[in-house]
């Protein structure tokens, strides 16, 4: 699970994390990250072809996400 920039931003994340919870999810670890474009480039590398994939890797590299 990736928690994206805009979710971090706007303060979310304590909330999406307890929705998670409460449907029986758990936690084993939480990690904030400042990802990079390369690394964004491989991990969505499956839509490299796709005319919205420079947006979303500029969009995602705007911030940092949380991985969980």
């Amino acid at each position: 699970l990736m928690i994206k920039p805009d979710g971090v931003q706007r303060g979310l994340v304590g909330e999406i994390i307890k929705r998670f919870e409460q449907k029986g999810f758990k936690s084993v670890a939480l990690k904030f990250v400042q990802p990079t474009e390369e690394m964004l480039q491989k991990h969505y590398a499956d839509l490299s072809g796709r005319p919205f994939f420079a947006g979303l890797v500029k969009y995602m590299a705007s911030g940092p996400v949380v991985q969980w």
